[in-house]
């Protein structure tokens, strides 16, 4: 039965892209034999391309159509690590994929907590925490954003130095659909899959220092767990 709607048309052309049936380097079929393949008018083909292109799947070249380019390079990063290991840790994992990328601190504020983070970090009702604002590129390319939340009174050298071998983390991932916002934010179609990630990081004593937010994408940045050997209180 013929593919009648823009996202499973998407999905299908993405997965044949994926599992290599139209090879990197090949060009897709043209745009009337997909409206006939599919059964779909010429502007679904349309903003299909658009959204293959934005995902870094096909790039178009002149009196060639739509060139279908390799996999993007996927990096991997561990999570268990001391955050000030991290910008350490994504530029190793970039060149050993061979590429070049940066995870940069681009703002920081210090602001009235909302219930959730008090929450999170058990902290009083509006007490102040610091929040840092990091990206993560790849060869100038956005596919990551955190968010970095800690405390005000506990950001001292005592919790600052808690030693790595003794610091636990806790860590809760899902996949979920981008919104439109963060659609346009990592350059991917809407409803494309992105990795939301929280970590929060305790000292030996239970008392928890730092709540990361990390939102990724994860055809670019895969979680490894493998940097520290730390433990979940």
């Amino acid at each position: 039965m013929p593919v009648a709607r823009f996202p499973e048309v998407l999905a299908d052309l993405r997965t044949k892209i994926l599992d290599g049936t139209y090879p990197p380097g090949e060009p897709l079929p043209h745009t009337e034999d997909l409206m006939r393949a599919y059964g779909v008018s010429r502007q679904v083909i349309t903003n299909t391309m658009r959204a293959l292109k934005e995902e870094g799947l096909v790039w178009r070249v002149a009196n060639k159509g739509m060139i279908v380019l390799g996999p993007a390079v996927a990096i991997q990063i561990p999570m268990a690590i001391d955050f000030r290991d991290e910008p350490t840790a994504w530029a190793a994992a970039c060149r050993r994929a061979g590429i070049t990328g940066h995870l940069t601190t681009v703002n920081s504020l210090a602001t009235p907590a909302t219930e959730e983070v008090s929450h999170i970090l058990r902290l009083p009702a509006k007490a102040k925490v610091i929040i840092g604002e990091i990206r993560g590129d790849i060869e100038g390319q956005l596919v990551c954003l955190d968010q970095l939340y800690w405390s005000m009174e506990r950001h001292d050298a005592r919790s600052y130095d808690v030693e790595r071998s003794t610091a636990l983390v806790e860590l809760q991932t899902r996949v979920r659909a981008a919104s439109p916002k963060e659609a346009l934010t990592f350059r991917v179609s809407r409803g494309s899959p992105l990795l939301d990630l929280t970590r929060i990081t305790y000292n030996q004593a239970g008392q928890p220092l730092q709540l990361l937010r990390r939102l990724a994408n994860p055809q670019r940045v895969h979680i490894v767990d493998q940097r520290l050997p730390l433990t979940s209180p």
